[in-house]
C-alpha cells in the first residue's frame, strides 16, 4: 500500500479569501498572473450560485517557500493550485483588482439580472439598463444594507421588495459555498510540490514547456532561480509592451542627462 502524501479538507470560500487577507493563507511564486476569460470567472459565480461544485484548492505548508509578494511562507499554508479560481472570486465577490498577463491591474465585474437571475460579464449596454445589478461585489461591502438597497432599488429592477431580499442573501450566501481542500504533506520538497503543480495542471488549464521552465526555476532557491525567473518575465513584458520599452529608453535618456550635468557641475567645482 502507498503512502498518502496528503490530506482531503474543505472550507467556506468567505473563509479563505479572510485567511489571504490577513496572511495566513499565501500564494507561491510558482503561480501565474490572472490569465483566466470573463466568461470563466461569469461560469464559476454561476456555478457557486446553483450549487454546483467547483472543484479543488491545493494547499502545502512550508516556511521556506518563496511568496508571491515577496516574503517566506513562515509555517503559513500556501496555495499550490487554485490560484485562478481563487482570484476570480477574489474579484468578483469583493471587488479586488487582478494582475493580468502584461502585469496590469484591472477589475472585472459581475452583473445580475434577478429577474431571470442570470449572470454576465459587464458592458455598457449592461450598464445602462436598469433591469440588471451591474456589480455583484456591492453586496459583500461592509457598508451595505439589505434593506436600504431593496427599498431604493426594486422598483427599478421590477422585482417585488421580499423577491428582492430573498435573492439578495442568496447572492450573499456564495461566499459561504464550501470548496474542497487538498493539504499536501508539509515534509515534500518543492521540486515535488512544483511536480505536483504541473500534473494538475496537464489536465486543467494546460501549462506551456516555458511554464514549466519557469515553475522549476521559481524552486531552485539554491541557485536563486525565484529571482531570476522575476527577471525574465520583466524583460517578456517589455519585449511584448512597446510603450512601455519607449519609456524605458525615455527614462534612460533623461538618466544619462541628470548624470551629464552633475559631472559637469562637479568639474566645474573643482575649477
Amino acid at each position: 500500500m502507498t503512502d498518502k502524501r496528503y490530506s482531503v479538507d474543505h472550507a467556506n470560500i468567505g473563509n479563505i479569501l479572510g485567511w489571504i487577507r490577513s496572511g495566513e493563507i499565501g500564494l507561491p511564486e510558482m503561480q501565474r498572473p490572472f490569465v483566466w476569460k470573463l466568461k470563466q470567472v461569469r461560469d464559476l459565480i454561476d456555478s457557486l450560485y446553483r450549487g454546483y461544485p467547483i472543484g479543488f484548492i491545493v494547499t502545502w505548508q512550508n516556511p521556506d517557500a518563496d511568496l508571491k509578494f515577496g516574503g517566506k511562507g513562515q509555517n503559513k499554508e500556501i496555495i499550490i493550485d487554485g490560484q485562478q479560481r481563487i482570484t476570480a472570486l477574489s474579484a468578483a465577490l469583493e471587488g479586488n483588482q487582478v494582475v493580468d498577463d502584461k502585469y496590469s491591474k484591472k477589475r472585472i465585474y459581475i452583473a445580475f439580472n434577478p429577474t431571470t437571475e442570470e449572470f454576465a460579464t459587464k458592458s455598457a449596454a449592461i450598464a445602462k439598463d436598469p433591469k440588471w445589478i451591474s456589480d455583484i461585489s456591492i453586496f459583500n461591502q461592509k457598508d451595505f444594507s439589505s434593506y436600504h438597497y431593496v427599498g431604493e432599488n426594486s422598483e427599478r429592477l421590477g422585482v417585488a421588495e421580499d423577491q428582492l431580499d430573498e435573492i439578495i442573501q442568496k447572492l450573499k450566501s456564495i461566499s459561504q459555498c464550501e470548496i474542497g481542500v487538498i493539504k499536501l504533506d508539509s515534509t515534500l520538497p518543492i521540486n515535488q510540490v512544483t511536480d505536483i503543480f504541473n500534473r494538475i495542471n496537464q489536465n486543467g488549464t494546460r501549462l506551456s514547456s516555458a511554464d514549466f521552465a519557469m515553475s522549476r526555476l521559481s524552486s531552485d532557491t539554491a541557485h536563486h532561480g525565484n529571482e531570476l525567473r522575476k527577471e525574465i518575465e520583466y524583460f517578456i513584458q517589455i519585449f511584448g509592451n512597446s510603450a512601455l520599452a519607449d519609456n524605458i529608453k525615455k527614462w534612460i535618456q533623461h538618466l544619462q542627462i541628470l548624470i551629464t550635468i552633475s559631472i559637469l557641475h562637479g568639474l566645474r567645482r573643482k575649477t
